[in-house]
């Protein structure tokens, strides 16, 4: 219950500060778990086909059917976030969006639903690898993330105060180039202040 109330306000970008929070942390590996089964045409077969070998955990394919097209996001921190994204792109695309449906999901092949925790995009889990890798007993580090895909971390800092900063300044600077760089249609989505904002998820020392 807990886990779905801090999912919930993350979707409706209400900030959220966590404490020192476990991070659900995966590997290389991706999974494609199919939600629907209905014969593809078109570029809805095309899109799903490239989503199958290219998609980084998290991701999702919304459908449309009659209307042929395919909504794609990966690479999110949440299923849930590359539900909402991907639903979106579908929408954008559709004369009538209802016809849009959630096809299949890519996960992390060890991955745990039921596991409370904060989860990271494939890339997010890279990072991290990277920050704990760099931490020091003896120095304080933090690492930040924004629902954009946005990570920054710092570590061998002199107190945690300056950690969480500069953590949070990276990820701020993180956040602009991801925006920057984000696909035209889905950039009213990336813009908003709830999705370019950082927070904090884990703190070292």
């Amino acid at each position: 219950m807990i886990r779905h109330a801090l999912v919930s306000f993350f979707l409706l970008g209400v900030p959220v500060q966590l404490a020192a929070q476990d991070i659900q942390q995966h590997g290389r590996h991706t999974k494609i778990e199919m939600v629907k089964k209905f014969d593809l045409r078109g570029d809805a077969r095309a899109a799903f086909r490239q989503f199958k070998r290219k998609s980084d955990y998290f991701g999702t394919i919304y459908i449309n059917r009659p209307e042929r097209h395919a909504g794609v996001h990966s690479n999110a921190n949440s299923p849930w976030l590359s539900d909402a994204y991907a639903q979106a792109l579908c929408h954008k695309k559709s004369r009538n969006p209802d016809y849009c449906v959630l096809y299949a999901r890519s996960l992390p092949k060890n991955y745990d639903a039921t596991h409370f925790g904060v989860t990271l995009s494939y890339a997010g889990n890279k990072e991290f690898r990277e920050y704990r890798k760099l931490q020091n007993k003896k120095r304080s580090g933090a690492f930040a993330i924004a629902d954009n895909g946005a990570t920054g971390y710092s570590w061998a800092e002199a107190s945690p105060q300056i950690a969480q900063h500069e953590a949070l300044r990276r990820c701020a600077k993180a956040s602009s180039e991801v925006l920057r760089e984000a696909p035209e249609n889905l950039h009213s989505l990336l813009s908003s202040p709830a999705r370019q904002a950082c927070r904090v998820v884990h703190r070292s020392n």
